[in-house]
This record gives structure tokens, sequence and C-alpha cells, in this order.
């Protein structure tokens, strides 16, 4: 009886759950934006510390914006917007990167590792079949070497 009349209750807050159900919503187009704009923005940030961005467009603190020209009026200031938009850059790299990480590191957890001794026993191996794959083809260029400097003289 009483999960009925909780269910039955109306929801004081429509909207708002409209409005939060419209930002939760996740569309395709939003990471590929990402994708895109935060090495950009890397670039950008890269460019306003070694103070080769906008050198011939607009000469950072000298645009007449004030605003705009407080970042940049001191090698201080522009070295950390520089820095800030470089961290942002990376951490929605990050961001973008985690739905992918993730089943990886569950999928890890669940792998078999081979103990120190099979390892080593294991890369013995492949240095041994390099090792002979090595001889094999010195044996061929030795062999096939004077038949080629007969035939192409």
């Amino acid at each position: 009886m009483a999960t009925k009349e909780k269910s039955l209750k109306p929801n004081k807050n429509k909207d708002e759950s409209r409005v939060m159900a419209i930002l939760k919503k996740e569309y395709k187009f939003e990471n590929w934006l990402l994708a895109i704009l935060s090495p950009v923005f890397i670039l950008y940030g890269v460019y306003i510390i070694t103070d080769q961005f906008g050198a011939n467009v607009i000469g950072l603190g000298t645009s007449g914006i004030g605003f705009i020209d407080w970042f940049f009026n001191t090698d201080f200031k522009r070295i950390f917007v520089g820095v800030f938009m470089i961290v942002v850059g990376a951490l929605v790299l990050v961001y973008l990167a985690v739905p992918f990480v993730k089943p990886s590191l569950a999928e890890m957890k669940k792998v078999n590792w081979p103990t120190s001794h099979e390892l080593f026993k294991n890369v013995g191996r492949v240095f041994a079949f390099l090792v002979l794959l090595m001889v094999f083809f010195v044996v061929l260029d030795v062999v096939l070497n004077p038949l080629f400097d007969l035939i192409y003289g």
C-alpha cells in the first residue's frame, strides 16, 4: 500500500526533470567535436606559451580590448593561460579515453599472466627463432648472391 502512495505522488519538479533529461542525453557528435577541438585547444596553448599565437594578426596584449589584454600583458599571465589551455585539452582527451580504457582494465584482471620463469622461457624461444631466421637469410644471401652476380653481372 505504501508503494502505491509513493508512486501516485505528483512530481513537483516536472520542468526540471525535462531539462535534466535533455542535459543528460548524450549526443553522438559531442565526443567527435571534443576529439577534434581538444588537440586544437592544446596547440593554441602551446602557441600562446611560445608567444607565436597571433603574432601577425592580433599581437596578444596589445589588441586594444582591455579584458583580453589583461590576460596577456605579462609573461606570467600569458604562460598561465597557455598552460591552462593545455591542461584543459589534455583532460578532455583523458575524458574521451576513459570509456575505451575502462573495459580493457576489467579484461586485464581476467588475464592469466605468466610466471617469471614462463616469461623468460618464452622470450628465449622467440630469440632463438629470430636467430634461426637470421641464419636462414644469411645462408640465402651467401648462396644466391653469386648467382645474381652472374645474371646481372
